[in-house]
């Protein structure tokens, strides 16, 4: 029990409690009214030190049945061949995602967007747009979507600063529901540098996406490229292994 603790305090205890437990991003520290006991302290004195702790990214508070106080590192978490937009991702983990297109055009679709998108013949346009995203404003990720133009009329009319499976949904009745998502490293160069706050060659962790509606057909094409020390990419699995295509002798 601490004896008249400050907010500095609390915070020194709760950051040798995640050293000597070794506690992880993402795993829990305890409840509120778990840790004021434990302290002995009022909840408002608590709150104070985990303001502290969130402002330096230490921890996150979540509400809801599985909310708490969760460990954090100052990435953002995010699922592989997840239907969850990033916005949504961000704003479950209390970060706020914002964006800014750098371009959007019409254009026609390249032999990849044909065969990936499964564009028909005589509709081989598409929307290209590339947005800077940002986390708490600071860069997280260059996102380049290619969208097939029709299935989408007059995308481009529509604010293309908030989440796009957003509009999908609510502006024209598709629904992402399947996604096949490739993850591999690259270097950034000069221009991706630039935009990211990062410095030329530094990694990047890149995202291929296909997204297909509930029927299955194909309605987003994407490659994101994130800064490696702002997010984390998880994957959770029942038990059941798949066997690589590869097959040793």
């Amino acid at each position: 029990m601490l004896t008249h603790p400050t907010a500095d305090d609390v915070v020194h205890r709760i950051r040798s409690i995640i050293r000597t437990q070794e506690l992880r991003p993402g795993e829990k520290l305890g409840s509120e009214r778990a840790l004021a006991a434990l302290f002995g302290i009022s909840r408002a004195l608590l709150r104070l030190a985990l303001a502290q702790l969130e402002q330096t990214h230490e921890i996150v508070r979540r509400i809801g049945r599985n909310g708490g106080i969760v460990i954090a590192d100052g990435r953002l978490e995010r699922s592989l061949n997840t239907v969850e937009s990033l916005t949504q991702i961000a704003r479950r983990q209390g970060w706020r995602l914002t964006s800014t297109v750098l371009n959007a055009t019409l254009t026609t679709g390249s032999p990849a967007d044909r065969r990936l998108l499964r564009l028909p013949d005589g509709r081989p346009m598409v929307y290209a747009i590339t947005r800077l995203r940002m986390l708490n404003g600071t860069p997280l990720s260059l996102e380049e979507t290619h969208l097939p133009a029709y299935r989408f009329e007059r995308f481009l009319d529509l604010d293309l600063t908030t989440s796009f499976y957003g509009h999908f949904e609510d502006d024209y009745g598709i629904h992402p529901k399947f996604v096949d998502e490739t993850l591999d490293v690259t270097a950034a160069d000069i221009d991706q540098a630039s935009l990211l706050g990062a410095t030329a060659g530094a990694p990047l962790l890149r995202i291929h996406r296909i997204t297909a509606d509930t029927h299955g057909l194909p309605c987003e094409r994407a490659i994101d490229m994130y800064r490696s020390d702002r997010i984390r990419f998880t994957m959770h699995h029942s038990g059941f292994v798949r066997l690589s295509a590869t097959r040793t002798p």
